[in-house]
């Protein structure tokens, strides 16, 4: 088997890898519990990083969560975090209005 085969097999895996990831944490379905969960305790923005430092902001799921949530009227951000060895993920932050401030 080449080099070249090898790899592109590892970058399967990895990609099926993050993919599944995403569909544990961010699934449609589950960010919008998440928003539930935070707004009945008073918060207008809830933070989802993954358990493990995986860029996950590529990943199909993540994407269709996006362009789903940005539809309904959310503001999306991914926010780097940084681990005490240096390594950095994102954790994808999602924030509508404060019902307390209008809107200008």
């Amino acid at each position: 088997m080449s080099k070249a085969s090898i790899l592109q097999r590892v970058q399967e895996m990895t990609r099926q890898a993050r993919e599944r990831e995403a569909e544990k944490l961010l699934a449609l379905t589950q960010v919008k519990q998440a928003i539930a969960s935070a707004a009945a305790e008073g918060f207008n923005r809830v933070v989802i990083a993954p358990a493990k430092p995986l860029d996950l902001t590529q990943t199909d799921t993540a994407r269709t969560t996006m362009a789903q949530l940005q539809k309904d009227g959310f503001r999306i951000e991914w926010e780097v975090r940084l681990l005490p060895d240096n390594t950095s993920y994102q954790a994808l932050v999602v924030s509508w209005p404060d019902p307390e401030r209008p809107r200008t």
